[in-house]
């Protein structure tokens, strides 16, 4: 194992994390999720893998959070049956089994493509199925990602849903600062000046151009994973900003993640927009339906179709400029699937699905088998099983109500973490090549599940306690540490911010002032 210069930078930032508790150690680690082509340690001795700075900051956070009683309490309920982290701790575990015993038992019954070291590095070969260092990574980022939902799902519940919310929007912000650095480094004459961290052993593709047009990778190590990563937070932000959530520059960060997942070039970027889209803009519809839309649902089912008319019109007005669109459009969409990238990646996938069935269903083990789609790998890796544990898990995320009253604004930040949970899922189903879906993902989904089916908030109370210490009223509901009856938190902090005494509302203007949605908002009118 060795430590790279980036790495002693990452355990310092996790050292601050630690030191300055849960809500810093938020920021930190959705920072830290950005650096998708960093590494912070090499371990040769597990085939050249390398570990990002993410999950290294993972560890202190989780030290951070689970070192208070009552959030270790909280993380711990929310893996109870029936909640949502109940059936990601059932597919996780399942998976972990499938990864020892099935490449194992099928071993040699089927040929996989996997990372493997060859003579011009690590890439992607195939090979006869058994057991590989894959399988041991693989496990060990379910199970990161796993904790990282009960960490999120536990000071979500505490009343820390706005912090999360703020961190995730940093983190926005911070990648398109990123994609802007990639973008100047390009202009002015091939300069990569995200050199420094891009350290991992990946197969770096940061210098493509597609028509004249650079393919944005920003932080991450080609295109692809850039759009993975950016749809989450466009969803993310075009649905708070829709809701009128009250959060600065939320309308800017969710045009300008649009903007530059239409300029990346990438094909993953275009199909989950336009699945994505259609969600979104039938999810306004539905709030337009129940009398619950605000002014820019309105705007969006009615605008929406004329502007997106108006800009295809303009551009077919300038016959240069809709000469280029249209072979972008040639090159990343029509003929993706005849290009070497998509044969190559069609393969992954026919061979994968070969593998599903030669292996009757079970699946080969997770991280045995490469594929260039999260549904493809799912059945090759873990099977009929793991495909149905994982719906599960992910319709009690999406599907589950989120109560209207006085946890309104957690109530709003739930709906848009599901909606990038369902955003990310697009893009893994177009090109994900394995079936971890990232820190970003565990992070969105652990907020969406604590916010579902909120309990109704009990009569208020005066007064405000810290979060960490003796019983409390946080978001509308009393989080006991002690003796006595057992009552389920509000995942909430609508009802008191900290040092602000919790009470009845102070009026329109202050609570526009705290960042909380007004009352006539809330209602939808």
């Amino acid at each position: 194992m060795s430590l790279e210069p980036i790495g002693a930078v990452t355990l310092a930032a996790g050292l601050i994390a630690f030191a300055f508790g849960p809500e810093v150690a938020l920021f930190v680690l959705a920072v830290a999720a950005l650096l998708g082509a960093a590494a912070a340690v090499q371990l040769p001795a597990l085939g050249g893998s390398s570990i990002p700075p993410a999950p290294v900051v993972l560890g202190f956070v989780l030290i951070a959070v689970f070192r208070f009683e009552r959030l270790r309490a909280a993380a711990f309920r929310s893996l109870v049956f029936p909640k949502p982290g109940f059936w990601l701790l059932v597919a996780v575990l399942y998976a972990v089994v499938t990864a020892w015993f099935m490449p194992r038992i099928f071993a040699g019954m089927t040929n996989v493509y996997s990372m493997a070291r060859n003579d011009v590095g690590i890439g992607i070969v195939m090979l006869p199925l058994g057991p590989r260092a894959s399988n041991i990574t693989q496990s060990v980022y379910l199970l990161a990602g796993l904790l990282c939902f009960t960490a999120i799902a536990a000071l979500a519940t505490a009343g820390k849903a706005r912090t999360i919310a703020a961190a995730i929007l940093v983190a926005a912000g911070l990648n398109l600062v990123f994609a802007a650095i990639d973008l100047a480094g390009h202009w002015a004459g091939q300069l990569d000046l995200l050199a420094p961290i891009r350290n991992a052993n990946y197969r770096m593709l940061e210098s493509g151009e597609i028509q004249g047009f650079k393919r944005i990778v920003g932080s991450f190590s080609e295109a692809g994973a850039y759009s993975y990563a950016s749809i989450g937070f466009y969803a993310f932000a075009a649905s708070l900003w829709l809701d009128r959530y009250g959060a600065p520059l939320l309308g800017t960060i969710a045009g300008l993640s649009l903007l530059t997942l239409v300029l990346s070039t990438s094909s993953t970027a275009y199909a989950a927009l336009a699945l994505f889209s259609t969600v979104l803009y039938v999810g306004s519809i539905r709030r337009l339906v129940d009398t619950r839309a605000s002014d820019r649902h309105f705007a969006h089912v009615w605008l929406g179709p004329v502007v997106f008319a108006a800009v295809v019109a303009g551009a077919m007005l300038v016959p240069q400029v809709w000469s280029s669109v249209s072979a972008l459009y040639d090159s990343a969409v029509t003929n993706k699937l005849s290009s070497q990238s998509g044969i190559e990646r069609m393969q992954w996938n026919a061979r994968a699905l070969e593998s599903f069935f030669d292996t009757y269903g079970f699946g080969a083990g997770l991280g045995s088998v490469r594929a260039s789609s999260f549904v493809v790998a799912l059945l090759a890796n873990c099977g009929v099983v793991g495909l149905l544990l994982f719906c599960v898990f992910l319709a009690t995320i999406v599907l589950r109500p989120r109560r209207r009253g006085a946890a309104e604004a957690a109530a709003t930040i739930g709906r848009a973490a599901a909606m990038a949970c369902v955003a990310k899922l697009f893009a893994a189903t177009v090109s994900a090549g394995s079936v971890d879906l990232g820190l970003d993902f565990s992070i969105f989904a652990g907020l969406a599940a604590a916010t579902s089916v909120l309990p109704r908030a009990p009569a208020r109370r005066s007064g405000f306690v810290p979060l960490v210490g003796e019983p409390q009223a946080t978001g509308g509901a009393v989080v006991q540490s002690g003796p006595g009856p057992a009552t389920e938190p509000v995942a909430s902090d609508a009802a008191g911010t900290p040092g602000r005494p919790a009470g009845p509302s102070r009026g329109r203007h202050s609570t526009e002032h705290a960042g909380r949605i007004p009352a006539d908002q809330a209602a939808g009118r």
